[in-house]
């Protein structure tokens, strides 16, 4: 893991964000933005890494047939675009640089919302079909390997080795080769995978500063700390109001979000399949989990957790911290946004993140699962594979070269772009970022920010800015400090099983998601003794077809 972030670092050393001078609503920043591309593109790639050959435009235009999906917000910024700049989602500033940079013309065979599976049925339709575009890209495993399977599409290992830029490669396996694998049919990759950060699953122990110091209290480093810490500020009633309303933890009814850490801090992983021995087993099954499961119960019983909790989704639950009736919350590094609001209300209110606490007091590890956009398939028709490649480049150098706007070019709302597959970052993107800002901080040059770096730091004097320093800032107790020690140390591990649901699995996974869900449930708060619980529930994922999945998953595993 060292090696590999090690790695990436190195290759993301690319060019400073430049300023523009023409105001970004104007139509000329249009027009100097896509002509910027167009002229460095090749000149770039040279420059800074002796690969320009690789983005060089066709002699004669090749035309290439594509797909796409948008959400809501991507097609409301659209009509503003399109005001601005004459931009649709067909017609818009990258299949113009593309056009322009690199001679290919991109036709949309189709765009469709991606509200409720949209673009997963639309997708299926037109294969049953015969209408398969020359690329496009596949959001569900097991549609990919079944592409695979009837060739309709070509294996892209090569192409990727051979054609892809540095840059574009390491992001491609930045995983480690996860979403790779993921991709393997029979021996032979059929995907190029286009990732978001994985560590946004990463999950964090939020407390209430504060209250820490107004008591005198350090930081839990163990279990039994951390219910001290709690009791403390339950005890103190800091609001005042003389009733014990005062949670020692936030829960909800998703469970695993908002105690993903807490179980972990007992080496409990019920959301992942972990190696026990040489073999693959459930999470959920484990001993460990079961642990976990004796010490809500016990916060359930004390009063640590408000009793509501299991008809509440996050955001309700997240009323109990603006309120001021919780100090302590497992959360993900983006909830310094709720933070910020409760900032606002009492600006006494301060929060830090630290490492999480566990039984003896040891670094925890945790568990990530790669975080998928999709993968890009090739069609066995294309007569032009390579020129993905060319294009992948391009989107990578608009997006973080520093020689255009950057954030104009990514655009992004709630994850949606206007790239032609979707964006692709490295699986260490949030990590990074962290580091390059760092940069900034240390010098206080700002020529030396790159890609989201150079939104994140302008986030950071905006309204915003006591969520995004306490997110990505150089403090001492920030989520990003929580992570870097656990990647420096090699405690993230991946979900052991990264293989296509088999037909059985695909039929039975999801009901015993549910069942192990509501049976910890019914554990935590007392409706099922804890013995009896959970042996019930071993029982009855065996019943539903656990055993069977879990011999399907070491085949799989064993054969990987």
């Amino acid at each position: 893991m060292k090696r590999l972030i090690t790695m990436l670092l190195a290759v993301c050393m690319l060019l400073s964000a430049s300023a523009f001078a023409i105001d970004q609503h104007e139509p000329g920043f249009y027009e100097e933005q896509v002509q910027l591309a167009a002229d460095n593109l090749q000149k770039w790639w040279e420059e800074n890494y002796g690969e320009g050959d690789k983005v060089a435009p066709y002699e004669e235009t090749v035309e290439l047939s594509i797909v796409n999906y948008y959400n809501s917000n991507l097609e409301a910024n659209m009509a503003t675009w399109n005001e601005w700049w004459g931009e649709t989602l067909e017609e818009n500033r990258y299949v113009d640089a593309i056009a322009r940079g690199l001679n290919i013309d991109l036709n949309y065979d189709w765009l469709v919302n991606s509200a409720n599976d949209g673009y997963i049925t639309k997708l299926r339709l037109e294969i049953a079909a015969g209408n398969i575009p020359d690329m496009f890209l596949v959001t569900s495993q097991t549609d990919l390997l079944q592409l695979a399977d009837a060739g309709l599409i070509i294996p892209v290992e090569e192409l990727i080795d051979t054609y892809f830029t540095s840059v574009d490669r390491d992001i491609i396996y930045s995983d480690g080769g996860m979403m790779m694998e993921m991709a393997t049919y029979d021996g032979q990759v059929y995907g190029i995978p286009r990732s978001i950060s994985d560590t946004d699953t990463f999950s964090y122990i939020w407390l209430r500063k504060d209250w820490m110091d107004a008591l005198e209290l350090e930081a839990p480093t163990t279990i039994d700390e951390l219910t001290a810490l709690m009791d403390a500020f339950m005890a103190a009633d800091f609001d005042g109001n003389g009733i014990d309303d005062t949670y020692g933890m936030l829960l909800d009814s998703s469970l695993y979000y908002p105690a993903r850490g807490l179980f972990a801090g007992f080496g409990a992983y019920p959301e992942f399949w972990v190696e026990d021995d040489g073999q693959l087993v459930w999470g959920g099954t484990q001993d460990s989990v079961k642990d976990a499961l004796a010490y809500l119960r016990s916060l359930y019983e004390g009063g640590y957790i408000n009793p509501e909790f299991i008809t509440r989704d996050n955001n309700d639950a997240l009323a109990d911290v603006l309120n001021g009736q919780c100090g302590v919350l497992y959360a993900g590094h983006w909830v310094a946004h709720n933070l910020q609001t409760l900032n606002e209300q009492d600006p006494e209110s301060e929060w830090i993140c630290v490492d999480l606490p566990s039984l003896d007091g040891s670094p925890v590890r945790q568990y990530l699962n790669p975080t998928v956009r999709g993968w890009v398939a090739i069609s066995a028709e294309c007569e032009h594979p390579e020129a993905v490649a060319k294009i992948i480049a391009l989107c990578t150098f608009c997006a973080t070269s520093g020689v255009t706007d950057g954030t104009w070019w990514f655009s992004n709302d709630e994850g949606q772009t206007l790239e032609p597959f979707q964006a692709g970052v490295s699986s260490w993107d949030n990590y990074n970022t962290y580091l390059n800002l760092l940069e900034c901080f240390e010098t206080g040059d700002e020529s030396v920010l790159r890609g989201k770096a150079i939104t994140y730091w302008g986030n950071m004097s905006s309204s915003s800015e006591w969520a995004w320093m306490h997110m990505f800032g150089p403090g001492e107790y920030t989520p990003m400090v929580v992570l870097g020690r656990a990647i420096e140390e090699d405690r993230i591990e991946y979900n052991g099983f990264l293989g296509a649901q088999s037909e059985f699995m695909q039929d039975r996974w999801s009901a015993i998601a549910d069942e192990q869900l509501l049976a910890f449930t019914r554990i935590i708060i007392g409706e099922t003794e804890l013995e009896e619980g959970f042996a019930a529930w071993l029982d009855t994922f065996n019943s539903m077809g656990g055993a069977q999945i879990t011999e399907e998953v070491n085949e799989w595993y064993a054969n990987k």
